[in-house]
């Protein structure tokens, strides 16, 4: 044989040799497996037709998407809910999303809104309402450094939050709607997580300016260090700090009917838990022990007292499912985003509105107008009995309903007296005609905002303080300065704040902290009872 064809001949039978390489490595990483994997799906019971993955933190608030009672119900359904912890990574969580890595995921409101903000788009759609939080989550100081909110209006002054959490978002409201003229725009500390600030708080200096915002359990903890007390906590707002379900568009466009599954397990099993004797401790117990860090009963009872999650007639009434007569001043879902961007806006955790106030864009009402309109009932079997609680029995249970807001009651002169100061809310100068008491014009838009801000504090009551020169007569100087707060108390009045949350006095002194501006002809001291 001579040279070329011998050279043919090794390079046809090295060229063949790689071939069947090839083929052999094919077949065991890519036939075999296949092949494999055919073999035990034939030969193995496949319980679930469909896996639905969800984002989620170990926040206590989703206890009830987690629970066994959950499962169990979707278990009928051929329906099996994986969740994917990523840590509170909210931006993580909005690409896994998009990207159709995850399904569905929970977010509140305020973070939906910043990593929408940040990857440009909003990739889901929010189904539900899950829980509000109602004392959860706290912002604590010591005493010694901020005896008061007031007390943070100091360049000295700092806030120690975890970044991009519910944590943040209630300092901002706080920053927002309290006046804190001399806070230095340099006013947050950034921690990694509530545990992490909460050790900050032991180690702090009892004397400095430093206020700390944690969540539950470590507010409990906190309030057991000497000297530690609370300033302000989520139990005193209505609906900014909001936990939602989210589902990815094109998943709720192609499957519908999933959803529908997951939103009426989720609302079965919480009307389960919420109408068993310590149902929801037991639970929220279980859930630290799999999910976070362990509870005591202690921590568990706070956990359970500071968290509201919404039932079936409350989400008809988030999603305007219901008249509003029906839904007793519950807030619908679009006031909510709407107050929680202007208040992250005029922070700047946001450059502008992201959705430009088309806030009906994030949420889709469809599955809950469904639910009622079949008159779904979260204690009852339905007529094929696939889809309830075995110990719920059809037709015994009443329900749900929306609860409302606690009322504060009238107080006596003596009982005013008695109430702490809180801080003084931010609000433009109210301007009044020249030597009377006539509001002018431009002042009834910022006296109608302050009014919707009073509804989302319903927890206060409210000193109106009228002040005037010092210039002049006194008595003239004091009856006019009552005259004025007079006038502004009545036009909070008239905007649906109840009269006897008010109280309008008159006041000369222009050193008082608590008025936040003494060059202001009116301003308006927020009071509370003592925590």
């Amino acid at each position: 044989m001579d040279a070329g064809k011998k050279k043919r001949f090794i390079i046809a039978a090295a060229s063949w040799l790689i071939i069947i390489g090839i083929i052999g490595l094919v077949y065991k990483f890519v036939v075999e497996p296949w092949l494999r994997g055919d073999l035990v799906k034939e030969t193995s019971t496949q319980r679930y037709a469909h896996t639905i993955k969800v984002a989620h933190d170990s926040f206590p608030g989703y206890a009830i998407l987690r629970s066994p009672a959950v499962q169990n119900l979707l278990d009928r359904q051929g329906i099996k809910l994986t969740f994917v912890d990523d840590k509170a990574d909210y931006v993580g969580r909005a690409r896994a999303l998009k990207s159709g890595k995850v399904q569905m995921a929970v977010f509140t409101i305020d973070a939906y809104l910043k990593t929408g903000s940040v990857i440009g788009e909003f990739p889901g759609s929010i189904v539900l309402v899950i829980d509000e939080s109602k004392g959860a989550d706290a912002i604590v100081a010591y005493k010694r450094g901020v005896p008061q909110i007031p007390n943070l209006s100091n360049p000295r002054a700092r806030i120690v939050l975890t970044p991009d959490s519910p944590s943040e978002t209630l300092a901002r409201i706080m920053i927002n709607k309290m006046s804190l003229p001399s806070l230095p725009s340099s006013w947050a500390v950034e921690t990694n997580g509530a545990e992490d600030a909460y050790k900050k708080l032991k180690s702090a200096d009892p004397d400095d300016p430093y206020a700390y915002v944690l969540w539950e359990p470590y507010v409990t903890k906190a309030l057991t260090i000497d000297g530690v007390h609370l300033l302000l906590d989520s139990s005193k707002l209505k609906g900014y700090i909001v936990d939602v379900l989210v589902v990815q568009r094109e998943f709720l466009d192609s499957q519908r009917e999933l959803v529908t599954h997951v939103v009426q397990a989720y609302l079965r099993a919480n009307y389960d838990y919420n109408n068993q004797p310590d149902g929801l401790a037991t639970l929220i117990q279980a859930d630290a022990k799999q999910y976070g860090d362990p509870l005591n009963r202690n921590e568990t009872d706070k956990l359970v007292k500071g968290i509201e999650w919404r039932n079936t007639v409350e989400n008809y009434a988030h999603f305007g499912v219901i008249p509003s007569t029906e839904s007793k001043g519950t807030e619908r879902l679009e006031t909510m985003i709407a107050k929680i961007t202007q208040v992250l806006v005029q922070t700047n955790s946001v450059s502008s509105d992201p959705v430009s106030g088309n806030y009906e864009q994030l949420f889709f009402e469809g599955i809950l107008r469904s639910l009622h309109h079949d008159k779904f009932h979260p204690g009852m079997l339905n007529a094929s009995g696939n889809d309830g609680l075995d110990d719920i029995f059809a037709g015994t249970t009443p329900m749900e309903q929306v609860r409302e807001e606690e009322v504060l009651n009238p107080l006596s002169d003596t009982n005013w007296n008695t109430l702490a100061p809180v801080a003084a809310m931010k609000v433009d100068p109210i301007q009044f005609g020249r030597g009377n008491a006539r509001i002018l014009p431009g002042s009834e838009r910022a006296l109608k905002e302050l009014a919707a801000n009073l509804k989302s504090f319903p927890q206060y009551y409210l000193r109106v303080v009228g002040h005037t020169r010092q210039e002049g007569d006194p008595a003239a100087n004091r009856v006019l300065a009552s005259q004025r707060a007079e006038a502004a108390a009545q036009s909070l009045k008239d905007f649906g704040i109840a009269s006897h949350r008010i109280r309008a006095i008159a006041n000369t002194r222009t050193s008082n902290q608590m008025r936040g501006g003494a060059a202001q002809s009116v301003t308006f001291e927020l009071l509370g009872k003592p925590y």
